[in-house]
This record gives C-alpha cells, sequence and structure tokens, in this order.
C-alpha cells in the first residue's frame, strides 16, 4: 500500500479540476493514492471529477455524499478511511490548488527525515486563474498566499504575509529551505498519520466537526502544539491557491473592517464562532491570566463591530452554546494529552 493518502474534498469547484489534476499527474512522487469526497457539488464538478480520473497514474477512490457536511466533516470522513492503515502520510489537498512538480516529493523527503515533525506544508502563493486563457504560466503570481499561521498575543491568527510579494521579502533573501511556524495552513498540510491520531477525539476525527469550514486548521495547530510536535513550511516548495476569503495585507483594524465587509456571510459567520471555540478548548489558564486584557480588547472590538454593522454574525453564539456540553468534553480532552507547557506555547504569541 501507498505510503502516502492524499485526501481531496471537493465542492462546486468544477473550473478548478482539469487544472488540479494535471499538477497530480506531474508529480514526480508516485508511492501515493487519492482518496476524493465530494461534497453534492451543484455543478459540473463531479463530471470533471470522474473525467479526471480516467487513466490516473495512482490508486483513486471516489466517494459522492447526498449532502455538503462541510470541509472539516469530509477530511474526517477520509481521515475514517486512512487511519488504521499502512499510509504513514496524510495530505489535505483544497480543489483550488496547483502544485509544483516536486512538491510531493519534497514534503514526504522532509517528514521522513524529522521524526519529530507532525506537519507540513509548501510555501503557498496565490494563484490567479482569471488569466488562464493566457496559458497556466501567465496564472501564477509573486505574490505570498501563506507561510504558516502567525498567532498575535490577542490570540488573532493571521495567514502569515499574505498578499506579500515574496521576492522582496526578508524571507527569500534568507535563503532558508525551510521554516518552523505555530501551524500550517489547512490549503495543503501533509500531517503524519500517528500525530494526528494521537491529537483525534474520542469519536475518531481530528477535525471538529462542529466547525463545518472555517478555522480548523488553527484549532489543530493548537492541539498539535500543546502535544510538543512541531509544524514547517518548507520555503523551497510552491504550490499556487486561488483562495477565497484571504485575510488583509495590512494588519491594522481599518484593513481587517474592510476585509470583512469583502467576506461572504457564510466566511464571517463560521469564523468568528470557530475562532471563539477555538480559544475556549485550547487556552492554558497561565496564558489567559496572562493575556486577559489584550484578549478582551480584541474580541470587544470584533463584537462591538458585529452588533452595529453585521448581527447575523452574532447568531453563532447560539451555536456555540448549543454545543456547550460537547464544547466542554473536548476542551478536558485536549487538556488531558498536553505534553508541552503553557511556557512553550508562549514563545509563538507576537
Amino acid at each position: 500500500m501507498p505510503k502516502l493518502a492524499v485526501h481531496l474534498v471537493s465542492w462546486n469547484g468544477g473550473k478548478y479540476i482539469p487544472h488540479l489534476f494535471q499538477s497530480l499527474k506531474n508529480q514526480s512522487y508516485t508511492d501515493w493514492e487519492l482518496r476524493i469526497l465530494d461534497n453534492n457539488s451543484s455543478d459540473n464538478t463531479t463530471e470533471k471529477i470522474k473525467q479526471a480520473i480516467q487513466n490516473f497514474p495512482v490508486p483513486v477512490s471516489f466517494i459522492e455524499n447526498p449532502e455538503n457536511i462541510g470541509f472539516a466533516g469530509g477530511h474526517n470522513q477520509l481521515f475514517q478511511k486512512t487511519k488504521g492503515t499502512d499510509n504513514e502520510l496524510m495530505l489535505l489537498l483544497n480543489q483550488d490548488m496547483y502544485l509544483a512538480p516536486d512538491c510531493l516529493q519534497n514534503m514526504t523527503t522532509f517528514m521522513y527525515a524529522h521524526d519529530d515533525v507532525a506537519a507540513v506544508s509548501p510555501r503557498l502563493m496565490r494563484w490567479n486563474l482569471d488569466r488562464i486563457e493566457e496559458g497556466i504560466e501567465k496564472t501564477f503570481t509573486d505574490q505570498i498566499d501563506a507561510i504558516g499561521l502567525k498567532v498575535f498575543r490577542n490570540r488573532r491568527v493571521v495567514e502569515w504575509l499574505t498578499r506579500h510579494s515574496w521576492q522582496t521579502s526578508d524571507l527569500a533573501k534568507s535563503g532558508k529551505k525551510e521554516l518552523e511556524v505555530f501551524g500550517v495552513s489547512g490549503a495543503l498540510p501533509m500531517f503524519c498519520l500517528e500525530a494526528l491520531e494521537e491529537v483525534a477525539f474520542a469519536e475518531g476525527t481530528f477535525f471538529d466537526s462542529s466547525y463545518h469550514s472555517y478555522k480548523e486548521d488553527v484549532d489543530l495547530a493548537y492541539r498539535l502544539r500543546s502535544r510538543g510536535l512541531k509544524a514547517y513550511v518548507l520555503l523551497d516548495t510552491i504550490s499556487y491557491h486561488d483562495r477565497s476569503g484571504a485575510g488583509p495585507k495590512a494588519l491594522s483594524d481599518s484593513a481587517a473592517i474592510k476585509n470583512k465587509k469583502q467576506q461572504s456571510a457564510w466566511i464571517k459567520y463560521h469564523s468568528y464562532k470557530n475562532h471563539l471555540m477555538t480559544l475556549y478548548k485550547n487556552e492554558y489558564w497561565q496564558n489567559l491570566v496572562l493575556d486577559f486584557l489584550p484578549i478582551k480588547w480584541y474580541e470587544a472590538k470584533k463584537f462591538w463591530w458585529y452588533v452595529i454593522f453585521d448581527r447575523s454574525v452574532l447568531k453563532g453564539l447560539g451555536e456555540i452554546w448549543k454545543h456547550k456540553k460537547e464544547l466542554r468534553k473536548r476542551k478536558k480532552e485536549i487538556k488531558s494529552k498536553r505534553k508541552a507547557s503553557w511556557k512553550e506555547l508562549r514563545t509563538w504569541w507576537t
């Protein structure tokens, strides 16, 4: 059996499928299998996938769900198919990605060389599919999509260096090939399957299924870190991402407000409630005491902005209340699996 299981959860992404699968066919690494789950797409996604997997170079399985159970639910379902097998690595694949030919090769090589690393991601660059008529090369940009997850003292989490130029960045000038980060973006992470099983919930899921979509990668990053496990980004390995709901380049309040106004109601709703659930489940009480004021100020600003301008987002608070018993249970479970101290987690706040 191949050592790497690649999981794709698709939903209404028909325009991406031919390009994504062409990049998969171009991979230099061949010891992998592809598991696909479609979340009841209403466009031509499933038809495009069935065409793309004909004569595919690695083993493929395809599940068509009768309903949309979300990004978290879909990947949990595929995880159930993979855990307990001979697979050692698992990669989560977004439909809006285009991988460089050495992407899987470099990621697997790195993981096998570092036993203490739970997660790795390539350097994610922004992909402009709108220019596809000019040829695939014209769709690749010099703009960074994400270099891992960056956490601030107020617990705001951002995709680091998003929208910045790679060529002019200090990281590009440094010549580094890899960089340790708090956690990796959920767009294209590769995980050690054993590490995921260590932090999985009692029901056998590695994502919190109540999240549906958004911030599940942040929650998982917290849990892996509290377990004492590391995450890296390979700066010399590239994948391109046509991200929806990307964060702002600037980190000011005005930039955040402008970005929120551009986001869909769906993104705002799930991002807000899932952020709060992540804090509740993963925070060490010592760090909460030390950082109470910056956290409170950050959350208060968001809350009152939503009260005044977008109250529908606050309906997520009702969903949090609905899941309160499950949240308490998972908080207790996460705490029981911790190996890292609260001081070790503090080194990541900036």
